[in-house]
């Protein structure tokens, strides 16, 4: 990643309710705009439109190539609901970046469009553990000292209540997270965002329970009194 890594890079995950996600990485091939020509690009831009196995897209003009990977809790992040009342509480905790699956697609994408040799295609690429912390701080340091931007974002499918990765806080805008994922490496703890929602069993079981009340209180109030 330190390698190759450009300059900018953005991961967006889209939460499902299942816990399924889609994630699409952004990256910027600004930084090696002196071997990756217009023409590599463009053919970049041709594969991914007539590709039916690789989900991209590439902007010529800003030199930046969206790729996205489906995934599922259990992998790179774990996804659960804990039912409570009166709030069902529903977690994302990633504790590693898929780094390598979004590498692999990339190599992929420069070996179809004959610009590997450019970018040098092939290089072996991890996933970013954030457990791992003696790596993760230097790797930190050393991303912030080429200015490296480096975000993280997730969507979860109801409003986020809580985001946060050790002592580094999202920022949070309805059901939208964004980490500055240079600092989250740099605290090497997992991402855990959560989202709290009525739960619908307590709320069906209220109103069913006011319901009740109603009609026994109507009950009462209709029975003729008796005659003295």
């Amino acid at each position: 990643m330190l390698v190759f890594a450009p300059m900018e890079q953005s991961y967006v995950q889209t939460v499902a309710r299942d816990g399924s996600s889609v994630i699409e990485k952004s990256t910027s091939l600004a930084i090696f705009a002196n071997i990756i020509t217009n023409a590599d690009l463009e053919r970049m831009a041709q594969v991914c439109q007539k590709s039916t196995s690789l989900r991209c897209s590439v902007d010529a003009g800003s030199k930046t190539v969206m790729m996205g990977e489906d995934f599922i809790s259990g992998g790179y992040y774990t996804y659960k609901s804990d039912s409570g009342l009166p709030f069902t509480t529903h977690s994302v905790m990633i504790n590693r970046i898929a780094t390598d699956r979004f590498s692999i697609a990339l190599d992929k994408l420069l070996i179809t469009s004959n610009a590997t040799q450019a970018a040098g295609g092939g290089a072996t690429v991890r996933p970013i553990d954030l457990n791992a912390r003696d790596e993760n701080r230097k790797n930190a340091a050393l991303l912030r000292s080429i200015k490296a931007n480096l975000t993280y974002t997730i969507i979860m499918p109801m409003p986020i209540s809580e985001a946060r990765a050790g002592n580094v806080s999202g920022s949070v805008d309805g059901n939208i997270a964004v980490f500055n994922l240079v600092d989250v490496i740099g605290e090497s703890a997992p991402i855990v965002v959560k989202s709290s929602e009525l739960n619908a069993g307590y709320l069906v079981a209220i109103i069913g329970i006011i319901a009740l009340a109603s009609l026994a209180l109507s009950f009462f109030k209709m029975k003729p009194k008796k005659r003295k």
